[in-house]
């Protein structure tokens, strides 16, 4: 769970530190000349609050951490605050802005996909419903399309749909007439049996939700998601050796593979 922080207590913390390092950089002068300071007993009352603060300003700035906000300068007794002063009123700005910026800025930040960016067999068919915002039935042809492929590559036209995927996919040992699909190596490789798991699961998955003879359509916001699902579906189909090897052969007298 992410840390949080009372805003009104992480206020008083800053503004302390602002009214501290302020006072410490004019240092009886009229006016500031320097970001640095000769050290002295109201940097070491900073000192002993500084911790406090740096978590702060983390927490308030999302930050991965925060160095120091009194920085000693070489073997002179001088500090540099400025550094830190920039961060404590940085984080200020984020309290004082934080429910306005939230009331105009709506939205997420994840990261976003276009659609042409999805794989071409899943694009190409689906492009021209897309554009012309027959999105339900982009998805639908997508899907179709990526089911015929898999055919193609196994020569299986007795299964469609979430049942060809599950069969194709399985971990299971091919059986005759049953080709399987898996991802290139050597079979003892670590690595290799972990995409072939997460090709099975993921495609198998996809499969199951939005087999294409039953995909159903609710929101247009959740088709990208969809797609993207066939997307990795057809490049795990692309990447096996089976479609660079179209030919099968025997693994086992009686049983056939793709490799």
């Amino acid at each position: 769970m992410a840390q949080s922080v009372d805003p009104q207590w992480a206020k008083q913390v800053l503004d302390w530190w602002v009214q501290q390092a302020d006072a410490a950089l004019m240092d009886g002068r009229t006016r500031r000349e320097h970001e640095f300071c000769q050290s002295g007993p109201r940097t070491d009352v900073m000192l002993e609050r500084e911790l406090q603060t740096r978590r702060v300003i983390k927490v308030i700035l999302r930050l991965d951490s925060v160095g120091a906000l009194v920085r000693p300068l070489g073997r002179h007794n001088f500090v540099e605050l400025q550094t830190g002063l920039d961060l404590a009123r940085r984080a200020l700005g984020q309290l004082a802005t934080a429910a306005e910026s939230a009331q105009y800025i709506t939205g997420t930040s994840a990261p976003t996909m276009a659609a042409d960016s999805l794989h071409p067999l899943v694009w190409d068919a689906a492009s021209k419903l897309w554009h012309d915002e027959h999105h339900g039935a982009a998805v639908q042809r997508a899907a179709t399309f990526l089911n015929a492929h898999v055919q193609d590559l196994t020569g299986r036209r007795d299964v469609s749909d979430s049942t060809l995927m599950a069969q194709v996919f399985s971990a299971n040992p091919p059986e005759q007439d049953k080709p399987r699909l898996r991802w290139p190596g050597d079979d003892k490789d670590l690595t290799v049996k972990a995409m072939r798991a997460g090709c099975c699961s993921s495609v198998r998955a996809a499969s199951w939700r939005f087999g294409t003879r039953r995909l159903t359509v609710r929101a247009t916001q959740r088709l990208r998601s969809r797609s993207s699902n066939w997307r990795s579906s057809a490049r795990w189909h692309v990447g096996s050796t089976s479609a660079s090897l179209p030919k099968p052969r025997l693994r086992r007298a009686d049983h056939m593979d793709y490799w």
